[in-house]
């Protein structure tokens, strides 16, 4: 009997190839398209038309209820605390696999299999997560939270490969979304400004406001702490003499701390809501990355009680932003990581 595996499509051209060689590979695959918002219906239609190319089963399950309380809350709730949240890798972690976990079990299925660009490699008794062999696509990063048991069961065939070969073979394969148009924003917001969304999501009079402040003086009011983040420069409106940037904002006070560049670094941070393996040393040696966009920067890490750590930077690094995910390397592959709570 075949194993059966359930993918998830999204209509684009990596779980479509994704579930092509899940198919060629033997397995008996069946196509899972999540509604996570309204307004997917492009999505959907794509992913049903994915399936009958590829002659496999495929439905719609409908989660928009658990993904607005699940994360559009989180998203929302993060920038009223004066944070920037990390949408895709909180989804990752706390929505989406868990989706597809019901899913996989109430079609009989025994993996979950996706088209991230990241490998799943042994470690002891289980596994871990690794680099993708692309580089310039690698998901680690967005997958570093996810629990032993959620590693367990998902697969990712694409991580062996880079985007020009899955493209061009999706071509060859005469898929139609061979040539399809990849999104590279944050999924629910469908394109629109991040401020423009929780404009229409948050009451005005309960956003926090109060005054830029530079070197302790008061230069003039802000519109309130959900439009900014830890490291920006445009958008401040402040006439000066030099560059400024946030340096920190105090969601109890409301007030925006202002600085040079130079001022905008950390030495390390405390991380939160971790995810390491129970066995692992306290105390070691490895790399972290604390932006999708940068390379890995060699660290000390402390892994402390109550799903906490402590990170400390070789160097200073530039604008460590609270909120934001730290991703703890060793060589390619992912030991664990956490939500930077506080930077030092």
């Amino acid at each position: 009997m075949k194993t059966k595996v359930l993918v998830a499509m999204s209509g684009g051209v990596d779980s479509t190839l994704t579930a092509h060689m899940m198919k060629e590979q033997g397995y008996d695959v069946q196509g899972v398209t999540i509604k996570f918002f309204e307004g997917q219906e492009q999505a959907l239609a794509d992913g049903e038309k994915a399936a009958k190319e590829l002659g496999i089963p495929w439905y719609a399950a409908d989660y928009t209820q658990f993904f607005k309380d699940d994360v559009i809350s989180y998203f929302i709730r993060t920038y009223k605390l004066g944070k920037t949240p990390n949408p895709c890798a909180w989804c990752n972690r706390n929505a989406k696999l868990n989706y597809l976990f019901r899913e996989m079990k109430s079609n009989c299925c025994e993996k979950i299999v996706t088209g991230h660009y990241a490998r799943k490699i042994p470690f002891g008794e289980g596994f871990r997560i690794a680099k993708g062999t692309d580089s310039s696509k690698d998901q680690s990063y967005y997958l570093s939270l996810l629990k032993a048991c959620q590693i367990e069961v998902v697969e990712f065939p694409l991580g062996g490969m880079v985007k020009t070969d899955v493209k061009a073979k999706a071509a060859e394969l005469g898929l139609s979304v061979a040539e399809k148009a990849e999104s590279q924003d944050i999924c629910f917001l469908m394109g629109e400004d991040y401020g423009d969304f929780l404009d229409r999501h948050i009451a005005p009079e309960t956003v926090k406001k109060g005054w830029f402040i530079l070197n302790g003086k008061r230069l003039k009011e802000h519109k309130g702490i959900i439009y900014y983040t830890v490291g920006q420069r445009r958008g401040l409106d402040i006439g000066y003499h030099e560059p400024l940037f946030v340096k920190s904002i105090d969601a109890r006070s409301g007030d925006i701390i202002l600085s040079d560049k130079e001022s905008v670094t950390g030495r390390g941070v405390k991380l939160v809501e971790c995810e390491f393996p129970s066995d692992h040393d306290r105390i070691f040696r490895a790399e972290v990355k604390v932006r999708y966009r940068m390379a890995p920067v060699g660290c000390l890490v402390e892994i402390q009680p109550s799903q906490t750590a402590t990170v400390l930077f070789d160097r200073p690094e530039f604008a460590p932003t609270p909120g934001q995910v730290a991703c703890i390397y060793k060589d390619d592959s992912v030991i664990g990581g956490g939500f930077i709570g506080d930077v030092f």
